[in-house]
């Protein structure tokens, strides 16, 4: 078998399925082959697509004729040259290839490993507690298959322009600058049936085709979908983010989604700000007696674990929901509320980290 007929076969390949723009050949990281067997390593930072790799790899490989293939991963960045390859090109990791969002000055990702823990709750008051200091702030609704953005800030009605060149207008809410698929959906009832390529597209140009401001922004908040998948690695790949803030609750079962989320950022190199604690503890509004519903708190050892730290625990107030569905802010409606000091208080900790 040629060495070279391989490599083109290789770069013929491409993994569009799983949301990525390059080829098998991009990944490629040493080869060998002795008569009819091969051996393949692969580059990939997170074990996530293993399996789909593999088995496009040995499909592919064996349809060229090879009747025994090895196939390693590795998670190191690529070598100068590769053993028995002749590299046309240095080949690049594909996740240093990032690039600024437009007239954004700091870009904060919100995230959390599982849903149900009040991540766009802390993501929409988080914007709302930034533009209360006097900051000109964004807010971009990246939960492409559950968009609560316009909900929460009151824009269902809002229109999104766009002008000549293509570029976005983003409507504004609350002083706000606001952008989510949920604006550009017949009705709110329309699902969003996209697969992973379709997704990196229009993920790319919320990310670059909108036009925040005539100046910069100061802070743009992205609300990422729960989880670890294909948005949390295109935003790792393709944009330079500040940093990103993981919620959880104070329930064993999130917290260990918050450390899947920690490892899957240091992966992509996005660096953790901190962990916000929602739904922390409950104060009875009769006696003030306060109560920890989902029980003892864990959070502050998976910080120490995983060398970060707490930013803030959001108590459990009726309010916020209430509010939020009214699509206003607990922030900006109750600005005495201990939810509202509470945001506060996270948004000028992230402020300090991210200026030190």
């Amino acid at each position: 078998m040629a060495l070279q007929g391989v490599i083109d076969r290789l770069k013929k390949t491409s993994l569009e399925e799983i949301g990525v723009s390059f080829s098998l050949a991009d990944i490629l990281r040493d080869m060998k082959i002795e008569g009819n067997s091969i051996y393949i390593k692969l580059f990939s930072p997170s074990d996530k697509y293993h399996d789909f790799l593999k088995k496009k790899a040995e499909q592919v490989l064996r349809e060229i004729g090879a009747e025994n293939v090895d196939i390693e991963f590795t998670n190191e960045p690529p070598k100068a040259t590769a053993p028995q390859t002749p590299p046309p090109q240095a080949q690049q990791n594909p996740f240093e290839n990032k690039r600024r969002i437009p007239k954004v000055k700091k870009v904060i990702a919100v995230a959390s490993g599982k849903g149900g823990v009040g991540k766009s709750t802390v993501a929409v008051n988080l914007a709302a507690a930034l533009k209360r200091m006097g900051y000109d702030v964004g807010y971009l609704d990246a939960d492409m298959y559950g968009p609560s953005g316009p909900t929460m800030l009151g824009a269902k009605d809002k229109q999104v322009l766009a002008r000549e060149d293509g570029k976005l207008i983003p409507p504004v809410a609350h002083g706000i600058k606001m952008m989510s698929i949920g604006l550009l959906l017949p009705s709110e009832d329309t699902p969003v049936i996209w697969r992973g390529p379709v997704l990196f597209k229009a993920l790319s140009q919320f990310l670059f085709d909108i036009d925040w401001a005539e100046d910069q922004l100061d802070f743009l908040i992205i609300d990422l979908p729960p989880g670890t998948g294909d948005v949390q690695i295109t935003l790792g790949q393709t944009a330079e983010i500040d940093g990103a803030v993981i919620v959880t609750t104070p329930q064993d079962v999130a917290l260990i989604d918050v450390k899947k989320g920690i490892q899957m950022f240091n992966e992509v190199m996005i660096p953790v700000i901190g962990i916000v604690e929602n739904m922390s503890y409950f104060v009875c509004p009769d006696s003030g007696k306060r109560y920890e519903i989902f029980g003892k708190s864990r959070t502050e050892e998976v910080a120490k674990q995983y060398n970060t730290e707490i930013l803030g625990k959001v108590p459990i107030e009726p309010k916020v929901a209430e509010f939020g569905d009214l699509g206003i802010p607990v922030v900006l409606a109750k600005e005495d509320s201990e939810s509202s000091k509470a945001f506060m208080s996270i948004a000028e900790r992230i402020i300090k980290k991210l200026t030190v």
